[in-house]
């Protein structure tokens, strides 16, 4: 019962990339990333350059033009080698077709089901230590792991949130660098 949300952006093998020569380049001021690439697609998002589920499962033809405006931006400002570009294209044309049947407009199907009176079930890992905006930056991740995350994340209204349960430690710990 796996679905996908056609607005989710997709990490390439160039964000990875950058994400290491990033890492790398902080020499002894290193946060200690996992070099998954994560904080670059976010930066495409937020640049409006990123490539989502939905691109990848519509036009082809949209599809791969997208993806190779990206991966030459990042070839140009980040002087990127290690990327075979034919190579991803060809993963990710077999990765539209094991993913279509997947994907799915999410609001409306949360929406839907909250509407309908089923209870709605939202894990949050990470929460407010490691939160992009008040979190203990610069060793944060990406995005917005807190409460507020399931409004912009998952497009909940917020008058729909009746309840929430937390899991909290009386301690903070993490992957990678910084104050803990």
């Amino acid at each position: 019962n796996l679905v996908i949300s056609d607005r989710a952006h997709i990490v390439f093998d160039f964000h990875m990339e950058v994400d290491g020569m990033q890492e790398r380049g902080r020499g002894q001021a290193a946060l200690g990333t996992t070099k998954k690439g994560i904080g670059p697609t976010y930066s495409s998002k937020i640049t409006r350059n990123g490539v989502r589920i939905a691109d990848l499962i519509g036009s082809w033809d949209n599809f791969e033009q997208k993806y190779r405006a990206l991966a030459e931006a990042h070839a140009n400002q980040f002087s990127i080698t290690e990327t075979d570009i034919e190579d991803e294209l060809a993963r990710h044309r077999e990765y539209a077709e094991t993913l279509r049947p997947m994907v799915r407009e999410t609001i409306a199907l949360v929406d839907d089901a909250i509407c309908g009176g089923q209870d709605v079930l939202v894990e949050g890992a990470n929460a407010t230590m490691l939160d992009v905006d008040f979190g203990t930056y610069p060793f944060v991740t990406s995005c917005n792991p807190s409460v507020g995350s399931v409004c912009t994340g998952l497009g909940i209204a917020p008058r729909k949130i009746t309840e929430v349960y937390a899991i909290v430690k009386a301690y903070t710990t993490r992957v990678g660098a910084g104050p803990f």
